[in-house]
């Protein structure tokens, strides 16, 4: 009866893990306490300040069937740049990892810079280059072949899509060429075999092959671009195009703000995500695409030979549009003594640095915060991915799938969206979090979740259970286990991921912009507001000292990579 006792306990034990059911319900609160207000307010038709609501309706959708535009330009944007992002996506990752076009790691590094960049970097350099009164590129085409009308003109829909696109691709291009990787290419070398020619096999063979990496990606890239605000507001507000989240901000800004219209354009949005999470999951369950053999096997790549050189020159052009322009013409901007962009030396100055990191205390403080948050959202966000990709892939405990699809449930939500409930649910509690750095941080764990877990599980996958549980037959018990054999043996993955997290934190702004305000200005939001009414060298000024803190991040992070590969 004793032993049937421990059994049953241990059973239990077994179950009902606390490491399970604590970040469970963490994550559930964080998430479902938002949402719940969201979806409230949006049925609101009484006083539009009450949360949560006491009188509901349907007038709020009933008025935002007078904008249907917002939505439309939306999914304009939205769909077009997605299609265009995962494009360019497939074509770089099938040239970096199945083709052997030189330069692999060199171009690795370059083409995914881009995204932790930021798009409003990308939009302020992009208004920069090809605005068509003053547009860098504008002018040289003019002065070069004599013309009177401009060659580009960012400030249209095309380029709104464009700017977009180049900016979110190399997420996809990690997302799908980790696919692509582990893909057996004796499935290539057949097609080759019965006579079919590369790109015949690139399109027939590799590509249905990748349809649910390609469709994760996308759905990702969807639901970001949904979300996304810096770039459809600075480079669409002058051509009066405006998208569902421009319109929630100006709602939000107007005075008396319309809480429950924006809502409503919320929920909308959700919607949308969710039938496209819903289109994913039936396209990838109809069919197998099994990509891996159960047989050793080692990825050979395919010799390009003629083609090189022009495979090559996409990877250059990709990194020229995305990378070299758009830093090049800040840092140009930063040096101007006017709002003229002019290359001549004697009209350069440092002065606009100056101003942001000492003269200026609104952006010394955006700075220094952006750091600490950083800091902050990297290593919570990082060990609380690793305990559930640790507890979804090692332990045997009731609900850790439960657990994992709700780790993931952020990525299906726009950023903006999800920081307009998160601002009422800081409102709202009795806890005084509003206006505090601690409320942007939860968020940002929340809302980064998805990409610090999907990171650390591929990680832990690849480590052997076994070394594990020598650990545990020795007699060492779960936390001195993860802190002498698991997580020194993670120690890459968990470098790599927290660089990650430290780096999108430091240039979000959608996570941001509604619970940053006095005392708690951040980078993002304040690259924003020195847009809207400071000078192209000042905000130019501002833009590259939060791209030398990512780039000296991943310094940093690369050399203690290689030190510890070393070691």
């Amino acid at each position: 009866m004793q032993t049937t006792g421990r059994s049953l306990a241990s059973r239990f034990k077994g179950k009902f893990s606390l490491r399970v059911w604590l970040p469970l319900a963490f994550i559930l609160a964080c998430l479902g306490y938002p949402l719940f207000l969201l979806f409230t307010s949006a049925f609101n038709v009484g006083d539009p300040q009450a949360l949560p609501a006491t009188q509901y309706g349907l007038n709020n959708f009933i008025e935002l069937g007078r904008h249907l535009d917002w939505i439309g330009n939306t999914l304009l944007v939205a769909s077009i740049g997605t299609v265009l992002a995962i494009a360019m996506a497939v074509v770089l990752a099938w040239i970096l990892y199945r083709t052997t076009v030189p330069g692999q790691r060199v171009f690795e590094v370059l083409i995914s810079l881009p995204y932790p960049l930021g798009p409003l970097v990308g939009a302020l350099a992009w208004s920069a280059l090809a605005s068509p009164g003053d547009g860098i590129l504008n002018q040289l085409y003019m002065k070069l072949t004599g013309a009177t009308e401009p060659l580009f003109n960012i400030y249209t829909v095309p380029g709104i899509i464009f700017v977009m696109a180049i900016f979110e691709a190399p997420v996809a291009v990690l997302m799908i060429g980790a696919a692509m990787q582990r893909m057996d290419s004796s499935l290539e070398e057949s097609s080759a075999i019965f006579g079919a020619g590369r790109f015949y096999t690139a399109i027939r063979i590799t590509l249905p092959l990748l349809l649910p990496a390609i469709l994760s990606a996308a759905l990702f890239v969807f639901t970001s671009m949904m979300g996304a605000f810096a770039i459809p507001t600075m480079l669409g507000t002058s051509a009066r195009f405006y998208v569902a989240t421009t319109a929630i901000y100006v709602m939000f800004q107007s005075y008396p703000p319309n809480y429950p219209l924006a809502a409503a354009i919320g929920v909308v949005l959700i919607a949308i995500a969710a039938l496209g999470v819903w289109l994913y999951t039936w396209a990838v369950k109809t069919r197998s695409f099994a990509v891996v053999s159960g047989k050793t096997y080692r990825p050979r790549r395919l010799n390009m030979r003629g083609w090189t050189p022009l495979l090559l020159g996409i990877e250059c052009l990709y990194v020229l549009v995305a990378l070299v322009l758009p830093i090049g013409v800040l840092v140009l901007a930063s040096l101007q003594s006017s709002g003229d962009l002019s290359l001549i030396p004697t009209h350069w100055t440092l002065s606009n640095f100056h101003y942001v990191l000492i003269d200026f205390p609104t952006t010394r403080e955006a700075i220094g915060n952006s750091l600490l948050l950083g800091v902050g959202t990297g290593t919570v966000g990082v060990a609380l991915a690793t305990l559930i990709a640790w507890t979804v892939y090692r332990s045997h405990s009731a609900g850790r799938q439960v657990l994992e699809q709700v780790t993931m449930l952020p990525q299906a939500f726009p950023r903006l969206i999800f920081a307009f409930g998160f601002l009422w649910m800081v409102l709202s509690l009795p806890i005084p979090l509003y206006g505090t750095l601690w409320a942007v941080l939860l968020a940002y764990v929340i809302v980064f979740l998805p990409l610090a877990y999907r990171g650390m599980s591929g990680v832990i996958v690849q480590i052997d259970q076994s070394l594990e549980e020598a650990a545990r037959v020795e007699g060492a018990h779960w936390w001195r286990m993860m802190r002498t054999v698991t997580v020194p043996l993670l120690r890459a993955g968990i470098l790599a991921n927290w660089a990650l997290l430290f780096m999108i934190s430091v240039r979000e702004v959608s996570a941001s912009l509604f619970l940053s305000g006095p005392g708690t200005q951040v980078l993002g939001p304040a690259i924003f507001s020195f847009w809207d009414s400071g000078g192209l060298p000042k905000v130019s000024a501002l833009a590259i000292v939060q791209a030398a803190i990512i780039m000296i991040c991943l310094i940093v992070v690369h050399r203690l990579g290689s030190g510890k590969t070393q070691a």
